[in-house]
């Protein structure tokens, strides 16, 4: 039996060798979220997914959006 780390939760839809597409949903076993598929014998695991370690900033090259765009001063 193959073994998959996932980050979706809580189904994962995969595809089998003869193209059906199958979805197994995950179920708190053994302290964690897991699914075993039958069809293809694989045991999907779920992780949650870690942050990124790099900052992400906005972009000095878009232009500024205010937050309430129905505010009613579209005359520019």
């Amino acid at each position: 039996m193959r073994t998959l780390y996932v980050a979706e939760y809580p189904a994962i839809q995969h595809r089998h060798d003869n193209g059906d597409v199958v979805t197994v949903r995950l179920k708190r076993r053994e302290g964690g979220f897991r699914a075993t598929c039958e069809g293809c014998e694989t045991e999907f695991i779920y992780r949650k997914p870690a942050p990124s370690p790099i900052a992400h900033f906005k972009s000095p090259l878009l232009p500024p959006i205010k937050g309430n765009w129905d505010g009613g001063d579209d005359d520019h």
